[in-house]
């Protein structure tokens, strides 16, 4: 069963953080997106997804001219998701695959995670290997 969440358009990783007299520290604007983004999870209640999954970021398109990366949204979604307890890490064990892509219809970024089955870190298989399984039915028959 996929976990679908909504959240507000994230901070790119290129202003997460920003340099101090000593080091690097969150910056006002991503500390007001993890703040603003924790309570819309918050109020969506989800469900703690235990093991591998696989995520899904669809962003929102057309919210202004620039031109964005995609992936450079990811970075605070993700951590936020596992900071709240909605996922156990974002490491390989647990984020077996992950996507990204642009959808006119979305506010902000529509987050659809997948729990995997445990031992099945790849899921219910690749569209590749059901085409083969398919194949090879064919040629039972023939």
């Amino acid at each position: 069963m996929n976990v679908v969440l909504t959240l507000p358009f994230p901070v790119s990783v290129n202003a997460m953080f920003a340099d101090g007299k000593t080091r690097r520290h969150k910056s006002q604007r991503y500390c007001d997106w993890l703040l603003e983004a924790g309570y819309a999870l918050n109020v969506q209640k989800p469900p703690q997804i235990k093991g591998p999954y696989h995520i899904t970021y669809a962003f929102q398109e057309g919210q202004d001219r620039r031109e964005r990366d995609a992936f450079n949204l990811e970075k605070g979604c993700t951590d936020l998701l596992v900071k709240h307890g909605v996922v156990e890490g974002d490491s390989n064990k647990y984020l077996r695959k992950g996507s990204v892509e642009w959808d006119r219809s979305v506010i902000g970024v529509r987050v659809t995670i997948t729990p995997l089955e445990q031992g099945n870190e790849h899921g219910s298989g690749t569209q590749f290997e059901r085409a083969t399984e398919i194949d090879r039915g064919a040629d039972r028959d023939r």
